[in-house]
């Protein structure tokens, strides 16, 4: 297939469905919500058209309406994929047909069915088998949908993941440029046997409080594990005080919310994913450069860069690392997707990566294994994304790439690094993947 998969002619033919979906996305454009490159020249050319999202209130479902307006946000998702001029080979392609189902599963799930915040459920919404949105291959990530009238509680097992945190945001996910961080907790006091609780809400309350804002609001929780082999994830629920059970029964209009939400989560979130993913091109070709995600952590410096790498070809990272209390190197893709870091070496933490003598962390990036403890595998994708995470770090040291042919890695490295032997390689490889179960990560 070829990136101009609509012609002219076929636009013309499209239903006027897609032709306000252009219009809409235009204004996007030119709001900063949506990349330049997002829909080429027609989203230029239709910019002064403006336009509106869809809006179904009061549709209800005596008629199809609502359906229509899911599946024609569900069918102007292939713009992505064949209206993106950065893809250049079909097997980019054919992972942007996974990453929009990906996308889809979650919208899903984030909206009909984790729907009622009197009866909240820690979600787990990323994952081996969801990838969206640059997440961290060390952490597990865990979402619920609340609301600030209620007072909740999370009760369980703290865990002992390397760094713990819980947020509060308002409104919801779908809406993600107002999308707010309320306040942010990553120390909490545990009992004899490690339990924990942990209290939500508008009001004050003594022990382990997060606040949470006025009407609508998200909690994320994330664990990031640094050493995958030993430590143990949380086990956690979260109930809302005074609630009494079963639930109400459902209505058409909570239904109809939903769809909302739905829509508005397949209408903006993907383009936010694009404009955040299309930064890394922005660094220079040897190096990568850090700045901050809107929707991500604070304290998180986030590095993002490139690399191109033929079969017969290596790219060495090289930095001396910083004073931080965690960070990591990763392969990402060009749709902002952690690569298979559960059964191949596609990120290193800094619990998990070897430092030369000189301090320095040496990283080769490359689709054989060249032998090396810093082995992050490219696994068949000649381009991809680089990212790097410091948190709360004392200095932003900022990576070098470098070029050399796969024969020649050794003498491009430290004689004093180690040698990794295929029954190493099998040995570390068949531990990473069977940690992710223990850390319940599937």
């Amino acid at each position: 297939m070829n990136s101009n998969y609509l012609s002219p002619a076929d636009n013309a033919e499209q239903p006027a469905r897609r032709k306000l979906f252009k219009a809409v996305a235009a204004s996007m454009l030119m709001a900063g919500v949506l990349p330049s490159s997002f829909l080429g020249a027609a989203a230029v050319n239709a910019a002064s058209k403006g336009g509106n999202m869809v809006d179904i209130t009061g549709f209800g479902f005596n008629d199809p309406k609502i359906w229509r307006e899911i599946v024609s946000a569900i069918s102007d998702l292939e713009d992505y994929i064949w209206q993106d001029p950065l893809i250049k080979d079909e097997l980019t392609r054919a992972e942007g047909v996974r990453y929009l189902t990906r996308l889809m599963v979650t919208a899903f799930q984030m909206t009909f069915e984790a729907m009622r915040p009197d009866y909240p459920q820690l979600y787990h919404f990323l994952n081996t088998k969801i990838q969206w949105g640059l997440p961290s291959a060390d952490t597990l990530y865990q979402w619920a949908r609340l609301d600030g009238d209620g007072v909740y509680r999370i009760t369980g097992d703290r865990g002992t993941a390397h760094l713990f945190d819980i947020e509060t945001r308002t409104g919801q996910f779908a809406h993600v440029a107002d999308w707010k961080l309320i306040d942010r907790r990553e120390k909490f006091a545990t009992g004899p046997n490690n339990e924990v609780e942990i209290v939500l809400s508008r009001e004050k309350q003594p022990g382990n409080w997060i606040r949470l804002p006025d009407g609508p609001s998200n909690i994320i929780v994330r664990q990031y594990f640094y050493d995958w082999i030993n430590e143990k994830s949380a086990n956690l629920q979260i109930h809302r005080d005074g609630v009494t059970y079963p639930p109400p029964p459902l209505t058409p209009q909570l239904l109809e919310e939903n769809a909302q939400l739905l829509i508005d989560w397949l209408r903006t979130l993907p383009g936010t994913f694009r404009r955040e993913a299309e930064t890394h091109y922005r660094a220079p070709e040897n190096a990568l450069v850090f700045d901050n995600i809107t929707f991500g952590w604070k304290d998180l410096r986030y590095g993002k860069g490139t690399y191109e790498c033929a079969e017969d070809e290596a790219i060495i990272l090289e930095v001396t690392p910083p004073n931080a209390y965690y960070w990591n190197c990763q392969l990402v893709s060009h749709f902002w997707e952690a690569r298979e870091w559960h059964l191949r070496q596609t990120s290193i933490n800094g619990h998990q990566a070897v430092l030369d003598d000189d301090g320095v962390f040496r990283a080769v990036i490359s689709h054989q294994d060249p032998g090396v403890p810093n082995w992050l595998d490219a696994s068949g994708n000649i381009r991809g994304l680089v990212s790097v995470r410091y948190y709360r770090a004392d200095t932003i040291p900022v990576p070098g790439l470098r070029r050399v042919k796969l024969a020649d890695v050794r003498k491009s490295l430290p004689p004093s690094t180690p040698v990794v032997t295929a029954e190493e390689r099998q040995k570390s490889l068949r531990d990473r993947a069977w940690s992710v179960s223990r850390r319940n990560c599937l």
